[in-house]
This record gives structure tokens, C-alpha cells and sequence, in this order.
């Protein structure tokens, strides 16, 4: 824990905060857009539109993807800063010379990235769709009707969504170690965030179990990429 806290005193957090409050603006901006477009199509009229962006369920589907996308992107920047240019930059020789084990200098960093990313993801998911359903009970606008546990529906792909944005930094990082660039691991999570982004977005009414089997594949293939960055590290000479 003194090295996580170490490591949170050394990267300009507020930075990073001010980017989390960004996306979730963005992510509000884009709901609310949505919600205006299903009043004027009609949704909530007699003859409501039943296609699946006329629906909560749509409305979380593209919240949980916009989010996965951003916040994956900034979590491999902040991989990228922590991981992949302390490590293969100028500042590894001295790095590799602190009193303590190298692989708990990358588990503490490796737990920043995760630990910061997931909890800005599932803030930020759980924040903007509190703030449609507001916004759509005081304008009077009504996609149609919640469907079983909503909110339970709501905590579990803000979960899911925060843990593959936090893996995906690790998995990103590893790709930048290997090819020894910063601008290769947001490369890396760019090519990460088209594949499954629109995955999502097609899936709204199956979106919490595509969203756990994504889950999953990235927590498995991180999984993958932190053995790989402990074995590289292991092997640096000083």
C-alpha cells in the first residue's frame, strides 16, 4: 500500500481527474442528446418506436460503450506514463536501483492504473444514468419502460464496463513495452476500443452478459500481458 500511495503522489492525479470529469460530461451530453431525439421521433408517443435505442436499455448500452472507449484510451495513457516510459525510458536504470522487489513496484503500478480507471468508469457510468432518468422524469420524456432490476442492471455493466477499461490499460502497456513506445500502447488501446465498442452497442438487450464474456477476455488476456511485463522486468539488467 505505501508503494500504491507512492506511486498516486508522483503522476499529476488532477490531471487525470479533470480528463474523468471530461468524459463523464461527454457522457451526459450524449445521453441527453439521445433522450431528445427519441421525443422528437416519437418514442414516447402511443405508437413508441421499440427498437432498441429507444429503450433504457439502449440508452445504457451506448453510455457503457462511450465509456469503455474513453476510459480505456486513458487508461493506457496513464499505463503509459507509469509502465511503459518509466521502464524502457531514461529512468529505468535508476528505477531498477530502489531498495524494493521490482515485481511489487509493477504490482503497485499496475494496481494505480486499474484501481483509478475502474473506479472513474463506474462513477462515471452510474452518475450520467442517474442523471437521464432526472432529466427524463422532470422534461417528461419516457423511452419505454425499465425492465426487471434496472438498477442492478445499471451497478453490474458499470462494474463489468470499469473492469475491461482497467484491463485494457494493462494489455496496452504490455503491446507498448514490446515495441518499447508510449504512442504504441494508445495505439494499442485505440485498436482495443474499435473491436469491442461496437460489440456492445448492437448487444442492448443482452448487454450485461456480452459484457461479462468481454469481462472476462480481458481480465484473462491482462492476465497474460502482467506476466509478460513481470518476466521483462525481471530479465532488465541494470
Amino acid at each position: 500500500m505505501n508503494l500504491y500511495r507512492l506511486e498516486l503522489r508522483k503522476i499529476r492525479l488532477s490531471v487525470y481527474l479533470r480528463a474523468a470529469a471530461g468524459i463523464c460530461a461527454a457522457l451526459l451530453s450524449m445521453g441527453l442528446m439521445f433522450l431528445f431525439i427519441f421525443q422528437s421521433e416519437g418514442v414516447t408517443g402511443p405508437g413508441a418506436v421499440t427498437e432498441p435505442y429507444g429503450s433504457w436499455n439502449g440508452l445504457l448500452a451506448l453510455t457503457a460503450a462511450l465509456a469503455f472507449s474513453c476510459f480505456s484510451v486513458l487508461s493506457a495513457v496513464l499505463a503509459a506514463r507509469l509502465i511503459v516510459g518509466e521502464y524502457c525510458g531514461k529512468y529505468a536504470v535508476l528505477l531498477l536501483c530502489y531498495p524494493v522487489k521490482r515485481i511489487e513496484m509493477l504490482a503497485a503500478k499496475c494496481m494505480t492504473v486499474c484501481v483509478f480507471t475502474a473506479a472513474c468508469t463506474c462513477a462515471g457510468i452510474v452518475s450520467a444514468m442517474g442523471f437521464l432518468y432526472a432529466a427524463a422524469q422532470i422534461l417528461g420524456i419516457k423511452p419505454q419502460l425499465l425492465e426487471g432490476n434496472y438498477p442492478v442492471t445499471v451497478l453490474a455493466c458499470s462494474l463489468l464496463a470499469g473492469i475491461m477499461s482497467s484491463q485494457a490499460g494493462l494489455v496496452s502497456a504490455a503491446f507498448g513495452c514490446r515495441k518499447r513506445s508510449k504512442m504504441a500502447a494508445i495505439v494499442c488501446s485505440l485498436i482495443l476500443v474499435c473491436c469491442c465498442a461496437n460489440v456492445i452497442v448492437i448487444s442492448p438487450e443482452h448487454i450485461v452478459w456480452v459484457m461479462a464474456a468481454m469481462a472476462f477476455l480481458f481480465t484473462v488476456t491482462a492476465g497474460f500481458s502482467c506476466r509478460f511485463l513481470a518476466a521483462r522486468i525481471e530479465t532488465m539488467e541494470v
